[in-house]
């Protein structure tokens, strides 16, 4: 064979050496990473659409966590309600107490004392019951705020993605209309008698409200679950690596790298062989 065809094969054999060897690199890349997609060159288009996912995936990862916040804060505020109920339905039994006129001048101030440290202490906890540094019952989860709280329940900006929580009236004595309420003389027990009623029902729909929008949260936590679930399982459908496929392709391509460096390897032997034979014929 002329020289110049032996080094043609060389340079092919060469060549074909080098793809060869970007296949293998690419097997151990895909093996060692687990997926079939390590970048853009893979699979233009199917990395495209699963960094997409990958992206809406981490949006409900993060909506998840916003809603199980919103959870918390609805206990939070419910707590506060459940004492302040306490304290309302204790003015109620000292209310009625104090309307029987057969009490003592000193026994209705001992008993309206009491009503005024639980008027001051129904405003105190409403004042302190925060989340986040977020007063609740003071009006800021009412109807009326200012601002209207809302729960991000979604990976998209749209309205839909977002809950509404202004499901807690304000829970002080003046929005309750107990301010200036007492119970220094059966009339005005009775009068307070009326306003407590009044009061203890405010402060039932509040948290009939709270455990109606809970249960909401709970199912929305659940519905957001299965659908990172469903989008993760597509995802890892685009990304995944089919192992056996690999695997095959690898074994190939170790089989076609041995043959490609024993072929190279005879050429180079030819070749010293001929030049050889050119040198000792010139002598």
């Amino acid at each position: 064979m002329p020289l110049s065809d032996l080094a043609q094969a060389g340079n092919s054999a060469q060549s074909g050496l080098v793809k060869i060897n970007r296949s293998l690199s690419e097997n151990f890349n895909k093996l060692s990473s687990g997926k079939r997609i390590n970048k853009a060159a893979d699979d233009a288009a199917g990395l495209s659409v699963a960094e997409m996912m990958s992206s809406r995936i981490r949006g409900l990862d993060q909506a998840v966590r916003n809603v199980s916040e919103g959870s918390a804060m609805l206990r939070t505020a419910e707590g506060g309600l459940s004492q302040i109920s306490d304290m309302l339905i204790r003015g109620k039994e000292l209310a009625v107490q104090a309307s029987n006129g057969t009490l003592s001048p000193q026994q209705r101030e001992t008993i309206n004392n009491e009503f005024s440290q639980i008027m001051q202490e129904i405003d105190r906890t409403a004042g302190n019951t925060e989340f986040n540094g977020q007063k609740l019952l003071t009006g800021e989860m009412g109807t009326g705020a200012v601002q209207q709280m809302t729960i991000q329940a979604g990976a998209d900006g749209g309205e839909s993605n977002r809950i509404g929580v202004a499901t807690v009236e304000p829970a002080t004595t003046q929005s309750m209309g107990l301010s200036g309420a007492n119970l220094d003389n059966p009339q005005n027990a009775r009068v307070a008698m009326n306003a407590l009623d009044s009061a203890i029902g405010q402060v039932s729909q509040s948290r009939a409200n709270i455990g109606a929008l809970g249960n909401r949260l709970d199912s929305t936590i659940s519905n957001l679950a299965v659908n990172r679930e469903n989008l993760a399982a597509a995802e890892g459908q685009i990304r995944g690596l089919d192992y056996a496929e690999e695997t095959s392709s690898l074994s190939r391509n170790e089989a076609l790298s041995g043959a490609g460096i024993k072929t190279l390897q005879e050429v180079l032997k030819s070749q010293q062989t001929l030049i050889g034979s050119l040198l000792n014929t010139a002598a």
